[in-house]
């Protein structure tokens, strides 16, 4: 099996907080940090707390309601780590453009869509970068999200091969 030069691996987890808090932990001589979000704002603090950051992401999952009949949905935050397995180095602006990509890819923040899902992008090792996100939208509705873990990864090998990532040196 080929190795690929960006790993990405997409699951859904019911607590926004406690994943926040687990990706906070980081490699042994990198500060984490937030690299972009949904709303400009954020970016632009100096320290994010973290509660305060999965509240803010949590916010429309109250405009969900439950279908007729149907228990409240569970597992409503979507996360997505992506890896260089090949020790390029990426600047911050490559895993800017990575995330916008995968982002429009899966259906989370199709590009131009005022109402898509709230998200954040964090760096918390040298070598990745995790997505997380609410699969509810701003306006209430779902996320349209069908095969978001393989077009997730074919943004990832689009990049790779964009920027030359995947030839052999």
């Amino acid at each position: 099996m080929p190795e690929y030069p960006l790993r990405c691996d997409v699951r859904r987890t019911e607590s926004t907080t406690d994943l926040l808090a687990e990706l906070h932990r980081s490699d042994p001589g990198f500060s984490p940090y937030l690299l972009t979000a949904w709303s400009p704002d954020l970016t632009a603090q100096d320290v994010v707390v973290l509660p305060d950051l999965a509240r803010l992401l949590d916010e429309p999952l109250t405009l969900q309601k439950p279908r007729a009949g149907q228990a409240a949905a569970q597992r409503l935050t979507w996360h997505c780590a992506i890896r260089d397995t090949i020790g390029v180095e990426l600047d911050d602006s490559d895993w800017f453009e990575l995330t916008r990509e995968v982002l429009d890819a899966t259906g989370i923040e199709p590009d131009d869509d005022p109402a898509a899902c709230r998200w954040v992008a964090l760096r918390n090792q040298a070598n990745g970068l995790d997505i997380v996100a609410t699969v509810i939208r701003q306006d209430g509705r779902w996320a349209r999200l069908h095969n978001d873990a393989y077009f997730a990864r074919s943004a990832c090998e689009n990049f790779a091969y964009d920027y030359g990532l995947d030839e052999p040196e």
